[in-house]
């Protein structure tokens, strides 16, 4: 498994886009995605995968995000 870092723009910044960290680590670990860590209220995610490219990693959290939001 490798280590990859999320870093999701805009998040919880001024009151807006307002995300509650512990939902962001669930939706992240329903993608399939372990060892999910939030930092702070800052949006950044910490997670390991068995997926090697990084584009569908990104694509498959994009899809997601389109879909919670």
């Amino acid at each position: 498994m490798k280590s990859y870092i999320a870093l999701l723009r805009g998040i919880n910044i001024s009151g807006k886009n307002k995300i509650i960290m512990s939902e962001l680590k669930a939706s992240f670990v329903e993608l399939g995605y372990s060892e999910v860590s939030t930092y702070l209220n800052s949006g950044n995610v910490v997670f390991l995968s068995d997926v090697d490219d990084s584009k569908v990693i990104s694509n498959t959290i994009r899809l997601n995000d389109k879909k919670t939001v």
